[in-house]
């Protein structure tokens, strides 16, 4: 993993996806020039998703489509940030299906390479309505998986995550 990279997670303003994507765009040539082509791939990602926000699903699946094709040379990491912004474009036009599969492969993938954050979020998503339609029993499943991975996390940046984000456990 190359860690001279930004945390681009924390120049997210969700409010805006179109300034997002102007920051991320900005990093998107150091990004290219790296060998480990993990952040390259998740920052592609991360750009689709301000598409989707933006309901320009052409753009989004141009992007997602870039980031797919560094899967390769990438950390099983940036696959999981593929498949989870493949889902939420999937649920933005409707297709709680496809974006339900998505969503359980990534997180099968996460909880496989102990990434916690994304097991977590993943989780969540899939426990949430706004991406998919489960039944209530297969939601509180998902959201007490969530809270497992809350509970015994030893990694830092989940541990961020969560007191950042304490409603999403509620």
């Amino acid at each position: 993993m190359d860690f001279n990279f930004p945390d681009y997670m924390a120049l997210w303003n969700y409010d805006d996806p179109q300034t997002t994507a102007t920051t991320f765009f900005a990093m998107l040539d150091m990004a290219a020039v790296s060998v480990d082509k993990t952040f390259f791939s998740e920052l592609l990602s991360q750009i689709a998703r301000t598409y989707v926000m933006r309901n320009d699903f052409t753009q989004a699946e141009y992007y997602l489509a870039q980031a797919k094709a560094f899967l390769g040379n990438a950390e099983p990491r940036a696959e999981v940030y593929y498949m989870r912004e493949k889902a939420r474009m999937l649920a933005a036009q409707h297709d709680r299906e496809g974006a339900k599969t998505l969503l359980v492969e990534a997180w099968t993938l996460a909880e496989k390479e102990r990434y916690d954050q994304l097991v977590l979020e993943t989780a969540l998503d899939l426990a949430d309505d706004t991406w998919v339609n489960l039944p209530e029993q297969e939601k509180q499943q998902w959201l007490e998986k969530a809270r497992q991975t809350a509970a015994t996390t030893q990694d830092e940046r989940t541990k961020r995550w969560m007191l950042e984000n304490p409603s999403r456990l509620q």
